[in-house]
């Protein structure tokens, strides 16, 4: 008998690691076979203003000098750009004290212990849930898009043109990307630079405020936004399983009463000994069954029912905080790489003078950059 168990279980382990597979092969393939598709008619795609590299498109076009200078140079707009230069240099000291603290975290922790902070890259169907994909894509699509708008809003605010503008796709990660004009830029006073680096940088750090009180992020939103109490599991020989409650199914009313919280389910199930019970069922259909509940407990675990839409919405707007947190952290930190160099660059520029502050800005980025990928590596170590 135990044998049989032990074989039941290799075998349905099994066959989930083949499904598994089976959707990453698909994946990849259907990925492989778009890039080469689109590698292949390269020269073609040229005319459309579309650069093709290997797993790679940039699509650049001649964008308006200028954008919405109404609102761009209102006073509205230049109370938010004073308020994001201080703020872009204290979403740097943020980003610096993050990837140090994960790193004597990662160092100190204990291996029966989890991490409080973690960076984990975005693998799909290793790290993140294939299902997860769409959202991200979207809610990194957005947040790029906003994120240069405002580049452009401030160049334009600080009397800088905006020369070319576009989209790109890197793998599977769309992204956005305004171009100053160079000369208007480097004619610009140092506090125009400022503001208009700091500007993309704090609006990332405003999105995810935005999102936050959407997302799954807070742990009162499941149970607000809830329209009944899911059955997730019975309890063996329990009022709910000789009842033919079944796990899917949605208690909507006892008694009734709305029954949308725990604390509601709880209430009821204490204050009778026979509950009538209105279930929604998997498909749709609507049943009443009658429980005797003497000990005041059906033998079931649940869980807040939220509607497949609200899900969806809600996905999107937790991914809509963790990219803009993350933009809004990691942008800012002088890694070479972000908007937090550039800043950093031009503070020194401005303390050291030009070609001073220009070298040892590139030296520290290069050494914070080395350290953030230690940081990487170590949140993606074994613990023990």
């Amino acid at each position: 008998m135990t044998l049989r168990i032990i074989y039941l279980h290799i075998f349905l382990i099994s066959k989930y690691i083949i499904r598994f597979v089976d959707q990453i092969y698909l994946a990849v393939t259907i990925f492989l076979s778009f890039w080469l598709i689109i590698y292949v008619f390269r020269r073609k795609l040229e005319k459309y203003n579309l650069t093709v590299y290997p797993f790679f498109i940039l699509w650049r076009k001649k964008a308006r000098e200028y954008w919405f200078p109404r609102f761009s140079r209102s006073k509205g707009y230049r109370v938010y750009e004073k308020i994001a230069l201080p703020l872009g240099f204290l979403l740097m000291i943020a980003g610096i004290s993050t990837i140090l603290y994960v790193i004597i975290e990662m160092l100190t922790i204990k291996p029966n212990q989890t991490p409080t902070i973690a960076l984990k890259p975005i693998i799909p169907g290793l790290t993140i849930s294939i299902s997860q994909l769409p959202y991200i894509l979207l809610a990194i699509g957005v947040s790029v898009a906003i994120h240069e708008i405002f580049h452009a809003l401030s160049a334009t605010s600080n009397n800088v043109k905006v020369k070319n503008g576009g989209v790109l796709l890197l793998g599977i990660f769309p992204g956005a990307f305004v171009e100053p004009d160079e000369d208007d830029f480097n004619k610009s006073t140092t506090d125009a630079k400022l503001k208009i680096i700091a500007a993309g940088i704090v609006i990332n750090l405003v999105l995810a405020l935005i999102a936050l009180p959407f997302s799954f992020e807070l742990p009162y939103l499941p149970s607000e936004l809830s329209q009944g109490i899911m059955i997730e599991g019975i309890v063996n020989n329990s009022p709910a399983a000789n009842a033919s409650i079944h796990a899917g199914d949605v208690i909507c009313y006892i008694n009734g009463y709305r029954v949308t919280t725990l604390s509601q389910l709880h209430e009821l199930l204490y204050k009778y000994n026979t509950v009538f019970i209105t279930l929604k069922h998997p498909n749709g259909t609507l049943s009443n069954v009658t429980v005797n509940v003497l000990d005041h407990l059906l033998g079931v675990y649940v869980t807040y029912y939220i509607p497949d839409y609200l899900i969806a919405i809600l996905t999107f707007f937790t991914w809509l905080f963790i990219v803009n947190f993350s933009l809004a952290i990691f942008n800012a930190a002088p890694l070479i790489i972000t908007d937090g160099g550039k800043l950093f660059t031009e503070l020194l520029k401005r303390v050291l003078g030009e070609s001073n502050g220009e070298k040892i800005s590139y030296y520290l980025q290069s050494l914070f950059f080395l350290i953030f990928i230690f940081a990487i590596f170590l949140s993606n170590r074994p613990l023990g």
